[in-house]
């Protein structure tokens, strides 16, 4: 094979080798355009949604935890007569009776949610 035509094969394969490199990091860009825009973006905002979530939920738990030790103490310390308490402890044990079912009924629901979208991800 003449030199010169062995030089300009070596030259078009470089040439499309070249070609191939620059659609592959055409393909890269855009592949890292849709994953930072479009799947890692919803994600990103989803993660930080649920963070709050999960912080809003435990600052609930520890205010409402809180009260119910304090009503605990409340009933420790008073005086009963034949083991009956004050009516308005009663009625504090009923209000935070009811929110603690709502807290775990919701949170029941929330988790669900949350497992579901988890399993959605793909791994």
């Amino acid at each position: 094979m003449n030199k010169e035509i062995v030089f300009q094969e070596i030259e078009s394969l470089i040439r499309s080798m070249d070609f191939i490199q620059e659609e592959q990091a055409f393909i890269k860009r855009k592949l890292s355009s849709f994953l930072e825009n479009i799947v890692m973006h919803d994600f990103i905002e989803w993660a930080e949604d649920l963070q709050l979530q999960i912080i809003n939920r435990e600052t609930a738990i520890k205010l409402l935890k809180s009260d119910i030790v304090t009503l605990r103490n409340k009933v420790k310390a008073t005086k009963s007569i034949n083991s009956i308490i004050d009516a308005s402890l009663v009625l504090d044990f009923k209000k935070y009776k009811q929110q603690v079912v709502y807290l775990e009924n919701e949170f029941i629901l929330w988790k669900n949610e949350v497992n579901e979208r988890f399993e959605a991800i793909p791994t």
